[in-house]
């Protein structure tokens, strides 16, 4: 993905249509690409006291540098990060964020505009980016890493348009909808770098999802997708039901079995699970140990707060359980994840639909904890907000 091309050198018009040349040493001889209005509108994380500090705004288009494209954006998604984000709760890195940064690290479109040394992205491509931009392949370095994380450090998908770098976009094929590659890349890839790169997932393997938000019902389909049997775990009878409904063959209401670990080897025969998704933090890390397997593995995704009783580790050594902890993953990663939904015809689990211009209302469902699966944003204000 980081690979050159040649220019497509651009310059907004009084028209507010763009027109580009295809020769790498000429900007005289331009040539009809695109409709790009001269403005667009974007939200903005202002004050970053929550969704009531988010404020919509018009900007001049700036056109594509070296290796960045411009992206008309069609439909965006939220997860947990973007909260704290839009709140100043987010810790890396520590302080506010400036007050126009544009958030969200979840979208996808169609691009319409290249700048230079951009190859394998073309105008009228659909794509979505990995938000650790610059983590293209190989093993995770934070420092590298958050040099571009989008929706933090740089700007992110809320807007009409969005420039970004050309290294971090992954195509999209016609099998694959904007609305399901939107929520690939917080929750989606996570869940996939959790059972593939690390667990080394196999069929009749037990899955351990906790909870039944976005890594949760994508980690449903994924372990299932791979033949694995899998438990979910929840509050609410409701969205285990629901969760079953989506391909899930266990739920267990922890507030009713608050020794749920225990639960789970009495339901895997004595077993326990082989892979634990642990979508919370250290407060459930205990029962999550309980529950997992001999020689299984734990994998860290959720960062809630300490709790006041640290961890006491049950079965960590005696069942020699492997704890890793990782962050989203990579652009081959989500290329990968992409090529998988497509392949198998599958989409990603939606809770519930908003307008563009009802952007702080999917931010406030988003805390209610009513939903299964992804909140997501359509840009196309002439859909209709559905559920």
């Amino acid at each position: 993905m980081t690979s050159r091309r040649h220019f497509i050198y651009g310059s907004v018009l009084s028209a507010g249509t763009v027109f580009s040349s295809n020769s790498s040493n000429s900007k005289g001889g331009f040539k009809f690409t695109a409709n790009i209005p001269k403005r667009y509108k974007a939200y903005e994380i202002g004050d970053q006291t929550g969704p009531e500090s988010l404020r919509l705004v018009e900007r001049d288009v700036v056109m594509p540098k070296d290796q960045q494209v411009l992206i008309r954006v069609e439909a965006t998604s939220i997860n947990a990060r973007d909260h704290g984000l839009i709140s100043n709760r987010f810790p890396v890195p520590r302080g506010r964020r400036p007050s126009d940064r544009i958030p969200l690290s979840e979208g996808a479109g169609t691009v319409i505009a290249v700048g230079d040394n951009v190859k394998n992205i073309s105008i009228g491509d659909r794509v979505t980016a990995c938000h650790f931009s610059s983590w293209v392949k190989g093993p995770w370095d934070p420092k590298q890493s958050y040099i571009g994380d989008i929706g933090n450090n740089m700007d992110g998908w809320l807007a009409e348009l969005a420039l970004m770098p050309s290294y971090a976009l992954v195509k999209l094929p016609q099998a694959v909808s904007s609305e399901t590659a939107c929520t690939f890349v917080s929750s989606g890839v996570t869940a996939w770098h959790a059972l593939f790169e690390v667990a080394q997932i196999r069929p009749g393997q037990i899955v351990l999802s906790l909870g039944t938000g976005g890594v949760s019902s994508f980690g449903v389909q994924l372990a299932k997708l791979s033949g694995a049997k899998v438990i979910v775990t929840s509050s609410s009878d409701k969205k285990i039901k629901d969760m079953i409904n989506k391909g899930a063959d266990i739920g267990i209401n922890y507030k009713t079995n608050p020794d749920w670990g225990q639960e789970i080897i009495k339901l895997t025969d004595g077993n326990g699970a082989d892979i634990v998704l642990e979508n919370v933090g250290r407060r459930t890390l205990d029962q999550s140990l309980i529950g997992c397997a001999v020689n299984g593995f734990v994998i860290m995704i959720g960062t809630e707060r300490l709790p006041d009783n640290l961890p006491k580790m049950p079965g960590f050594y005696m069942k020699n359980i492997t704890i890793k902890a990782i962050s989203n993953a990579s652009v081959r990663m989500l290329d990968e994840m992409v090529k998988a939904y497509a392949i198998n015809g599958l989409s990603s689990i939606i809770s519930k639909r908003f307008r563009f211009k009802d952007a702080a209302d999917a931010f406030r469902y988003q805390l209610t904890h009513k939903k299964i699966g992804k909140v997501i944003i359509n840009h196309d204000n002439n859909k209709d907000k559905s559920i």
